[in-house]
Formats: C-alpha cells, structure tokens, sequence
C-alpha cells in the first residue's frame, strides 16, 4: 500500500478542472428494472443512458475503470452532477465522504481489493438522484458483480423497492469487503505469532513491520466510512432515502463499527507481536550469555589451581615451597581435583535450576 497515492491538480488549478485519465479504459453497464421486468444493457455508450434516466423504472449506471473526460461530463450533464464531484470522481484517493442535498446523495468509498497478499485500496464513488444510481469505480476489480446476479435471479426486495435500496445494498458491499481482507490479516497475524515462538529472525520483524504499516494506513482510508453512514443516519431533511432503507443503514453501521475495532484489534496485536520479537531477541541472548556464564565459572577454580602451581617456587630451597611438586602422584592428583571441583560446581548449578 502506498503512502500517498492522492492524484490532484497542480496548486492554482481552477475548482472543476479534471486531470487526464490515468488508462482511459473503461465500461459503462446499464441495469434498468422494476418489480415486474428487467433490461441489462453491456457496454453500453454513454449518450444512450439518456434514455433511461427517469423513465419510471429504477436505473442503475456502473462505470469501471478511468472513463474519458466526454463521458463523464455527459452524464454529469445529463443527471445534473456539479463539477466538483465530478473532479472527485476523476481524483482518486480521495477521503470517504458523503454530499447531501435535496435532490442528490454523492458518497466517495474506500474499497480495500486483496490480490496476491498485496493490499490495493479503490474508489468506489456513487451517485443517487431521483430513481438513477450511478456507481464508479476505480481498478479492474468490479465488486458488485453479486449484485448484478440477485437482480437477474428471483425478484426479491431489492427489485421491489426503490432506487435508495440499490445505493443502501452498494454502500454495504463496499464495506463488507473489509471483513475477508481482516480475516486474511487474522490468518498472517497467527502465522507470523507461530514462526515468532519458534525463531526470531530480521525476516520475521520485516513481516511484522510491513503488517503494521498496512493496517495503518487501511486504518486511515475506512476510518471515515463510520462518518458517512453516520451523516447518512442523521440526515432529517433528506427524503431521498426512506425510513425502511434506514433501517438497513443502521445494520451498515455496525458493520463499520466492528470493521473499525478488528482493525485497531489487530494494530495493538501487531504491536505486541513486536514486544514478543524484541522479547525472543532478549531471552536468546540471555540464554547465550548463561551458557558462557556457566562455563567461564566451571573454569574459574582449575584456572586457579594452575595458576598457584604455575608459580615459580623452587622447592629445593625450602620444605615450604610447593613440597607437593615432589610427589610422583602430584599431577594426577591436581586432575581429580579439578575434575571434582567441576563436578561438584554442575551438580550445585542443577540442584538451584541454574541449568
């Protein structure tokens, strides 16, 4: 994930003023339904949409990838969308966030996309006016491909309501792709706590310290998810979303709410998992300077013993002066005491559980 990966215009640009596409690939899928009937339009060109926009059925425009500057305005024109959410539509990475007014609803979304244990965050932004939701998203991963196959199967709530139940059911996808992207984090977490019990290694920390950067900064691109769907809930004025699509809201809340506490779950586990390296460093270096220990103090008495009769005493000269150097038996019995003396030293370290 990168620190910064925010496109903006060069400081002085004019508001509005829209940045060239990165690729300009794109798709444009029109699904027009009701109740009864339901028309999927696939690659679809722009100016048909127009064709569609308040028919009386509930549209449902999806735009993936960069589209081009023309086909965004045409149906900014053509849906009466200020400029500046279109320049936020242009301009990836935005901050989630939600505009309300009386006839539109523009809601920017953090998507976090897992593939190949690399972590990429979309924007997801849509779009609710009147009966019309207009749903872009950055990537090649389209995420609402589910509920394109819940439309096109049996006719259920989401084909009998209206256009707010389809902006309530994109939202809460959205946010639901957290809860995979955790319990992959969940699975890395446990592995990496494994490996740390076993050994710890400049490998395992780099783990540790590139697991606790991802979470991080997910942590900052979901974290005002929890004000969008607040702002949603409070929102009296607007009637674009009614009572009983609220309601579902309330259920999105929570999912954000437990999405949010994982992640700082996760973040503090990560922290500890850091503790326990820098605690399997410390205790392996304890372990290496106690077997060091114990053998330079094993050492200790021989290194004395050959020390006094390393002196140079000439027994000729005086009885006093290491008689024992005299002794045939001297040499064999300085080895008895030092096996002894050694002997005794490993059983006094096992008996106290020094070793």
């Amino acid at each position: 994930m990168k620190l910064f990966h925010k496109r903006y215009h060069q400081p002085g640009t004019r508001p509005g003023e829209l940045a060239e596409p990165v690729s300009d690939i794109f798709s444009l899928d029109l699904l027009d339904y009701d109740a009864t009937s339901i028309s999927v339009k696939n690659q679809i060109d722009v100016h048909d949409c127009r064709a569609f926009i308040n028919n009386g059925n509930v549209t449902w425009i999806h735009v993936q990838g960069d589209p081009t500057h023309d086909a965004l305005l045409t149906l900014a024109k053509g849906l009466d969308i200020h400029d500046l959410y279109v320049e936020d539509v242009v301009n990836s990475g935005q901050r989630p966030k939600v505009e309300i007014n009386d006839e539109q609803l523009f809601v920017i979304l953090s998507l976090p996309v897992l593939n190949n244990n690399q972590v990429h965050i979309e924007q997801v932004s849509i779009f609710l006016t009147q009966n019309t939701v207009v749903s872009f998203c950055s990537g090649e991963f389209n995420p609402f491909q589910e509920i394109v196959i819940r439309l096109q199967g049996v006719v259920g709530k989401l084909r009998r309501r209206k256009a707010d139940y389809l902006f309530y059911n994109l939202i809460d996808t959205v946010i639901d792709y957290g809860f995979p992207l955790l319990e992959s984090y969940s699975e890395r977490i446990q592995e990496i706590e494994d490996e740390l019990l076993n050994t710890a290694d400049k490998n395992v920390l780099n783990q540790v310290h590139k697991l606790r950067r991802e979470l991080l900064l997910l942590r900052r691109r979901l974290w005002p998810q929890r004000e969008v769907i607040n702002e949603i809930l409070r929102d009296e004025e607007n009637n674009q979303i009614t009572p009983e699509t609220k309601l579902h809201f309330r259920d999105c809340h929570d999912h954000v709410i437990s999405i949010m506490e994982l992640l700082e779950t996760y973040h503090e586990m990560t922290s500890g998992l850091m503790e326990l390296y820098m605690t399997s460093v410390s205790l392996k270096l304890n372990d290496v300077m106690k077997v060091l220990t114990i053998i330079a103090t094993l050492f200790i008495p021989p290194t004395f013993i050959v020390g006094v009769y390393g002196m140079n005493f000439d027994p000729q000269l005086s009885t006093l002066n290491m008689p024992e150097l005299q002794w045939k038996y001297g040499y064999i019995a300085v080895w008895c005491v030092i096996v002894l003396l050694i002997s005794g030293m490993l059983a006094l370290f096992k008996k106290h559980k020094w070793i």
